[in-house]
């Protein structure tokens, strides 16, 4: 089964108002496609929606969408995978946020498809991304 890593941006896009990338999501959950994120995602997430004209009705929609999208807890493998990605943004003169390695860490741990619109990632092609927002 093929796994969905969604990023920040693209979990965004999917708790807007109206949303054709939260349709496009729970077809690939429908279709049995794993969709994870992790916890700081939702963080920076959280800090996107206390600054929203309505705070409970985007925590609403995501609360909603948590129900299709797993959250993906952090573990020693993770840890080890960061700090690689750290190793090889320096040796390539990339400078990622934490979590964006903690994002690449996981995708390129579990083999996950990175959903992202970040250009960054495309330093590193052992991490598959695509892009979901603009597509």
């Amino acid at each position: 089964m093929r796994g969905y890593l969604l990023d920040t941006n693209h979990l965004s896009h999917a708790i807007g108002i109206v949303s054709p990338l939260r349709d496009r999501l729970r077809q690939a959950h429908r279709q049995g496609f794993r969709l994870v994120t992790c916890w700081p995602v939702l963080c920076e997430l959280q800090e996107g929606i206390v600054f929203t004209a309505d705070p409970p009705r985007y925590r609403r929609t995501l609360d909603s969408l948590l129900k299709e999208i797993r959250i993906w807890p952090m573990n020693w493998s993770v840890v080890e995978h960061y700090g690689e990605v750290a190793k090889i943004a320096r040796k390539r003169g990339r400078v990622l946020s934490t979590t964006d390695m903690i994002l690449a860490g996981f995708a390129w741990k579990d083999n996950a498809v990175l959903l992202t619109t970040d250009k960054d990632f495309d330093a590193f092609p052992e991490i598959k991304t695509e892009n979901w927002v603009s597509s």
